[in-house]
């Protein structure tokens, strides 16, 4: 009951091809995740979304909001803090001393944690064959005021002390860098350094903004 596929040969193809290779998930994975197609980003192009304004074929990648256990991993690799190992007993994601990747967290069916209830976490008790993304004002007071952001903040901050010891400008560029795999416009930069002025403090204050702007939650 649904629509016709978009690309059908690209369907047929894709499933001749899985086949030969052995039923392999892995192959399938790799080859739609390193495609030309997959590997846009998501900037405009006048001439052809005037063409194709729903992105039916593809010329580029749609925006996408971070999962709730992509973006506290996001956090917690750009302070420096997360932990690669693999495998283990899970962790409780209140635990201030948990750096390992969200993966790991203890679920309790009757007891999520804020941070994965107010996050679109699906409902452990019920079958989910998707999350429904949410956005609400509760996600944004988390973000403003939850313990998790104050946190990774403070820890950022002290990954910015010890990469850009110098502070100003230089500490503003590495920030960009680790967040946002770029440099900051002139503009960004100068409203940067009158937030946070000579007060040493008012780092983790401008690391707590960054972590929570819409930047760091969705992917280009």
């Amino acid at each position: 009951q649904g629509a016709r596929p978009s690309h059908p040969d690209l369907i047929d193809d894709l499933a001749a091809r899985f086949i030969q290779n052995g039923w392999s998930l892995k192959w399938l994975h790799r080859e739609v995740m390193l495609s030309a197609a997959y590997r846009q980003a998501s900037g405009p192009d006048a001439a052809k979304g005037a063409t194709d304004p729903d992105n039916r074929w593809l010329w580029r990648m749609n925006r996408r909001r971070l999962e709730v256990e992509s973006w506290r991993d996001a956090m917690l690799a750009v302070n420096g803090t997360l932990r690669a190992d693999l495998g283990g007993p899970p962790q409780e994601l209140t635990d201030t001393t948990n750096r390992r990747r969200t993966l790991y967290g203890l679920i309790r069916r009757r007891d999520l944690t804020d941070l994965l209830r107010l996050h679109d976490f699906p409902d452990p008790l019920t079958h989910s064959a998707h999350r429904i993304p949410t956005t609400t004002p509760l996600q944004q007071l988390f973000a403003l005021n939850g313990p998790l952001l104050r946190q990774e903040a403070g820890l950022l901050a002290r990954r910015l002390d010890a990469d850009a010891p110098a502070g100003g400008a230089e500490r503003v560029r590495q920030a960009y860098a680790l967040l946002f795999q770029r440099p900051p416009t002139d503009r960004e930069a100068a409203l940067a350094l009158a937030f946070v002025g000579a007060d040493a403090a008012a780092w983790a204050h401008y690391a707590h903004v960054l972590l929570g702007s819409n930047e760091f939650l969705f992917i280009d």
